[in-house]
């Protein structure tokens, strides 16, 4: 948008959507660093006389803003995103190697280390049963992100299946045929299946937990250690990410997932009218 417009991206040193977003996701995020790595510059540095001339944009147009620019492909979005998010968790890992034992570390790693363990060789069974996880946890694992949508986000899937094809009810059902039909050509249907969810999502709890295939290995990531910055590493670091089309969480997963070269991200999924089974489709970063 800043370069269609022939302009700078400024945003405020405070506020959003430095620490109403970026902050509780990334750590490190110094201005020098900032400024240096991602191109922006903050309001402060501009001069008061200058400041009414600035274009205030507000977060909804910013996140669906399309460039109309004739030289502009979706290749450049895809590979300018690539190098933003790439340099967010750079910035995050220098200060988690830096800082270990930071608050901010321990939330990023709440889950991963819950479950893994620190030396990502398994968490402490007693711990673990405390919480509420009693089956084993394999090291390959699936994350699947459940969520209840309110009316708005039922529009947006009911766009998306009349544009798309994309089945109205898989994402928010998660019908266990669906799992199964994306975990057997992987190899990955005998290994660890984690849900994480907003927690309104009893009856597909209930669903794939008693499911004959997906049962043994199904297991809902308890609240204590389910935080945004933990979900969200526990998500993007799985073997394979199953989540909800209109869902802006799951669509970061999978967008951070194609930055950081992790593949088996699904979200989009129709039943073949003809043989009556699940198809994934629109597979490639192109779709996001």
């Amino acid at each position: 948008m800043a370069r269609d417009r022939g302009g700078a991206l400024v945003i405020h040193k405070d506020g959003f959507p430095l620490d109403f977003t970026l902050r509780k996701v990334f750590l490190g995020l110094g201005r020098k660093g900032m400024e240096s790595r991602l191109g922006v510059m903050f309001d402060d540095r501009i001069a008061a006389k200058y400041r009414s001339n600035l274009e205030v944009v507000l977060q909804h147009e910013a996140y669906h803003y399309v460039s109309s620019h004739p030289n502009f492909t979706i290749f450049d979005a895809m590979e300018h995103r690539h190098y933003i998010i790439q340099q967010l968790y750079l910035m995050t890992a220098w200060e988690m190697q830096a800082h270990p034992n930071s608050p901010g570390a321990a939330a990023m790693c709440i889950s991963l280390h819950a479950i893994f363990g620190k030396d990502g060789h398994g968490g402490n069974a007693v711990a673990l049963e405390k919480l509420g996880i009693t089956k084993a946890v394999t090291q390959k694992y699936t994350v699947i992100h459940s969520r209840k949508l309110e009316s708005l986000g039922k529009m947006f899937l009911s766009k998306a299946s009349e544009e798309f094809g994309v089945d109205n009810r898989a994402g928010i059902e998660l019908p266990p045929d669906l799992i199964t039909s994306i975990l057997t050509p992987l190899g990955m249907n005998n290994n660890s299946i984690l849900m994480i969810t907003d927690g309104q999502s009893s009856d597909v709890i209930q669903r794939l937990s008693s499911d004959p295939a997906i049962g043994p290995f199904f297991q809902v990531v308890p609240p204590k250690i389910s935080t945004l910055t933990g979900d969200l590493m526990l998500a993007i670091l799985s073997d394979v990410f199953i989540g909800n089309p209109v869902s802006t969480f799951s669509q970061y997963i999978v967008q951070a997932r194609y930055a950081l070269g992790i593949g088996n991200s699904y979200l989009f999924a129709k039943r073949n009218v003809k043989t009556e089974k699940w198809e994934t489709f629109c597979n490639d970063e192109e779709c996001f």
